[in-house]
């Protein structure tokens, strides 16, 4: 984002991960797994295709049309094979193995 800061509260995460890349890094992730913890297994299965909403406000966080400009100028890409380039943030994954997931977990991708 031009103001460096990203809220992930605009693209309602279920999971966030830091990753020590810089940016889309998940565009790559789609037929990975991830292992989150101990026991959580994640099949990731798409790259996550974005509308107006985290433009809008949410709760403390005012509007913000850039939240979808910034994706659309820097990550349009095709979310699933058959459909056209769009901008993505994130990623839709699926539970393979189900388990208990603590903040700062490790997240290895396999």
């Amino acid at each position: 984002m031009p103001s460096g800061v990203v809220d992930p509260v605009r693209y309602r995460p279920n999971l966030v991960v830091d990753t020590a890349g810089a940016g889309f890094e998940e565009n790559d992730w789609p037929g990975r797994e991830l292992r989150i913890g101990a026991e959580l297994v994640l099949r990731v299965v798409a790259r996550t295709p974005r509308c107006a909403v985290p433009a809008l406000a949410h709760g403390r966080l005012p509007r913000d049309p850039e939240a979808l400009r910034v994706p659309a100028r820097l990550n349009r890409v095709v979310p699933l094979d058959g459909l056209a380039p769009q901008p993505c943030v994130g990623a839709y994954a699926q539970v393979v193995r189900a388990g208990r997931v603590r903040a700062g977990d490790p997240v290895r991708l396999v």
